[in-house]
């Protein structure tokens, strides 16, 4: 079938995308109101989006072969209305022109190099998934839902420890109206404009260290934790099997990633639960026998196992479950621990490492180096 359906992608201000064919305005227009008023459709041919939005769609493929024209902000492939109609309209009966993306527009403004940067929609999903992107260093460029969510979203980010993030609201790009709100995560408050992007240049002090966390004493120290994460590799999605306080997984999702927490241990579960709560931590709790609920989860890029080092049949199912180049990182402490390691070393390779660190505690008047209990750490990839 020839291409019926035209996207025209626009500025707020009604400037439509270049090469636009003004003559796909003549017929019926699809788009939100302002778009319509702002871009001169006539009256006759304005069909404003209903509520629920999936009732558009179903009018518009109704029209199957009927000259239809969709209007939509920005670019309407990078989470427009294209990509939603694509699931109904194949290619070759659409086609599609593209203004600046908000994104775009932000960028520069900023001056920085689309590539560079982050971008997410938080126009539908929950702004809480602004800490999946979220990392020390990271430039994030967020879309909004509405005027009151950059306010949300920065206290979200506070909450995370990037209250001393560097946040612009930019607001009505690509109009006349445009304007630009420069402060800090932590400072942001009030209404904003209905259209805006929320930029975050992402700082936080450092990791969660062992004082900021409820536990048992059941928690990976600081300095072990760290060679940990180094060990575990670029951000993923982690099964934090025997996951203690939640330490290890709560510092993965701080570097971008995302997390499913095993713990069978009541208290150990309540700790993790507050853990997370209090760190504004996005991440997965699965209580009760880990080898009883994997099937849950998400599919893990890596795996840790704090907990359970030496429990065979439960590292089996973990080995199983590991895509092919995943990452599987243990801690062993005991002498049982440390036997599986070494078997596990043995069948699948990979590398051993003896973590020993001492710190530093008075004797009597004097400060002396105690020595911590030593940590065999595995770190074995699937073929």
């Amino acid at each position: 079938m020839a291409p019926w359906l035209t996207v025209i992608g626009c500025l707020p201000d009604g400037t439509l995308a270049p090469r636009a064919p003004r003559g796909a305005l003549e017929g019926a227009v699809f788009g939100a109101p302002r778009l319509l008023e702002a871009v001169g459709v006539p009256a006759a041919a304005r069909h404003p989006w209903p509520r629920p939005f999936s009732e558009g769609i179903a009018a518009i493929l109704a029209r199957r072969g009927t000259p239809t024209t969709v209007l939509a902000s920005g670019d309407p492939l990078h989470y427009g209305v294209a990509t939603t109609l694509l699931a109904h309209v194949p290619i070759e009966e659409m086609s599609v022109y593209p203004a600046p993306s908000a994104f775009a527009l932000a960028a520069a403004r900023h001056g920085w190099a689309q590539e560079s940067v982050t971008t997410l929609s938080l126009h539908a999903a929950p702004e809480t998934d602004i800490l999946t992107h979220a990392a020390p260093g990271r430039r994030l460029l967020a879309l909004t839902r509405d005027g009151g969510a950059p306010a949300r979203i920065a206290a979200i980010l506070t909450g995370a420890g990037y209250g001393d993030s560097p946040v612009h609201i930019l607001q009505n790009l690509g109009s006349p109206e445009a304007a630009v709100e420069a402060t800090i995560a932590r400072s942001v408050a009030g209404e904003f404009a209905a259209l805006n992007v929320v930029s975050v240049e992402c700082r936080r002090p450092g990791p969660v260290g062992v004082d900021d966390l409820v536990h048992d004493g059941c928690v990976t120290r600081d300095e072990i934790r760290a060679l940990t994460l180094a060990a575990l590799g670029a951000p993923g999605h982690l099964w934090d099997v025997g996951a203690g306080s939640g330490a290890v997984a709560i510092d993965w999702c701080r570097t971008g990633g995302t997390a499913t927490l095993f713990e069978r241990v009541p208290s150990r579960i309540a700790a993790i639960r507050e853990n997370l709560a209090a760190t504004c931590t996005r991440a997965t709790l699965l209580a009760g026998e880990a080898a009883d609920r994997l099937a849950e989860a998400a599919p893990p890029d890596a795996v840790f196992l704090g907990g359970g080092v030496a429990d065979d049949v439960l590292f089996a199912a973990l080995w199983q479950r590991l895509p092919p180049g995943g990452v599987i990182v243990s801690n062993a402490v005991t002498l049982s621990g440390e036997a599986a390691t070494l078997a596990r070393y043995a069948l699948h390779g990979g590398r051993l490492t003896r973590i020993a660190l001492s710190h530093a505690e008075p004797v009597g008047r004097l400060v002396a180096m105690k020595p911590a209990m030593p940590v065999l750490q595995w770190r074995g990839v699937k073929p």
